[in-house]
This record gives C-alpha cells, structure tokens and sequence, in this order.
C-alpha cells in the first residue's frame, strides 16, 4: 500500500511535471498560507520572465561559464540549502512507507491508518515545498541577474554532464527517472542551438559544429537528454568548471532535482508547473 501511494505521487508528480498533484493538493486543501509562497514565486517568475524572457530564449556566450557568472550561480545554490533539507525530511516519511509496505505481513489497522496519515502529510509537505523552493530559486535569481534559461544551462552542464549526477531523482531515496522529460529535453537542446549560433557568429565554426552535433545527437535517440554523457565533454566546459568542484559538489542536491528548472503557474486555487 504504502509503495503504490508513493509511486503514485512520485508518478504524478516526476512524470507529468507536477501538476497533477499541485492541483489536487491547492484545490481541494488550499488555504491562503499555503497559497502564498505560490503566490511570490508566481510573481518573481514574471519579473524574471520580464527581464530574461523565456527559458529556451537565453543565448549562452561564447564563453558562457566565466567566473562571475559561476560565482552567481554558486550564491543561488546556497539560498536553496535549506530547501533540499525540507525535501529530505519528506523522503524520510515516505521512507518510513516503505518500511510498512516492505515488512512481509499485513498490517494492522492503526499502521495502515498512521500510513495514509503520514502519507497526506507527506503530500502536503511536497506542495508547500516545491513552492518555497520555486520561491526561493526565482528571488535569488533576480538578486545574481541571473535568469531562469542561464541558470539551466550552468547547472545542466555542471550537474549532469560534468559531475554526472542524473536528472529527476526521488527526493526519498535518491532513485527516479534519470531522465529529463520531454519539456525539459527541448530547453537543453534549444540552449546548445543558441550557443552554436554564437559560437558561429565569433568565427569558431568547428566549436559550434560539435554543439549543433550533440543536440542533434540527442534528439534522434532515446535517452536521458543530457548532453555529453556518451560524447566527450568540450574541454572548455571541464576546464571552467575545475576550479569550483567542491563548490558545486557541496551544493548539489539530489532531492531538488526534479524541480529544478520548473516554473509555476496558477489559475485560481489551481497551480500547475511546466
């Protein structure tokens, strides 16, 4: 019981980009409290959208990965620091469900009744978090000038291609998809795309053939949609990303993966994410 329910909102939740869950949890037990960390992230994601535009819009640069743009990066990831912990405390619950699911006998009625407890806690828990993460991510944002588009290319490239930490894990136990969805596979395409046309405008023809290579590469199989797992990395990417290693090691967090380069957007008591 305890596993299907949590595959059920692990489903829901990783697979359709989240809008299953958010819907039933808001509409059904939305309150202004729990709205409001909805609200302000709904609002920093337009002032984000404003200043930035659209994700797939942003043009990395020649030399995109400079150190201040590194550095502002960095300083995004320490604000979410106390964000991935409360993602690891619901893990720990839906830990514990698996726990009962696992134990070889029946349980009894207490158990069961404390298990879809824990369980509607734990689905509260992820509603209330994926908005103060997304609210924290987007004002952060804003405070580095940093926007939603550059901030999905430094972290796919540092975080999957080059550390190799695999996309949409299970904030629970570190397990999931490791696979981005469709949505999100376009994005990362789109971002290499604009950085062969600049690298084509500077003159560096055979640097943007390579990038035009490996999203075209990523488009025709099925996969994960990280780039550069099964081609080797452009020494330019390891190179600008060496110095700051354990920066970006200590900083990752497996729990957030999923929601990551997510933007929210509400109708009513109804929030959805895309």
């Amino acid at each position: 019981m305890a596993g299907t329910g949590k595959k059920w909102l692990l489903g829901c939740g990783l697979g359709c980009g989240i809008p299953i869950l958010l819907s039933i949890i808001l509409s059904v037990g939305g309150s202004i409290m729990m709205m409001k960390p909805f609200d302000r992230a709904v609002d920093a994601q337009k002032k984000l959208t404003s200043s930035f535009g659209a994700r797939e819009d942003f043009v990395p640069t020649v030399d995109s990965l400079t150190p201040d743009r590194l550095e502002a990066f960095l300083a995004v990831r320490r604000s979410l620091v106390p964000m991935c912990e409360g993602f690891a405390e619901i893990g720990q619950k839906f830990e514990r469900l698996e726990e009962l699911d696992n134990q070889g006998e029946e349980p009894s009625k207490g158990e069961l009744f404390g298990a879809v407890g824990d369980m509607m806690g734990a689905a509260f828990g992820i509603a209330g978090n994926i908005g103060r993460f997304t609210e924290a991510r987007n004002e952060a944002l804003l405070a580095e000038n940093m926007g939603l588009g550059e901030y999905i290319w430094i972290y796919t490239l540092a975080y999957n291609s080059w550390l190799q930490y695999p996309p949409n894990t299970d904030f629970s136990d570190g397990e999931g998809s490791g696979e981005y969805g469709r949505a999100d596979q376009k994005i990362i395409r789109q971002l290499m795309a604009n950085h062969a046309e600049a690298l084509l405008a500077a003159g560096r023809a055979a640097e943007a053939e390579a990038w035009e290579g490996e999203a075209d590469f990523l488009e025709r199989r099925e996969g994960s949609g990280v780039p550069w797992l099964e081609n080797e990395l452009p020494a330019g990417v390891a190179n600008a990303l060496e110095p700051y290693r354990d920066d970006l090691d200590g900083l990752y967090c497996a729990a957030s993966s999923a929601f990551e380069f997510s933007q929210l957007k509400k109708k009513g008591l109804t929030i959805s994410s895309d």
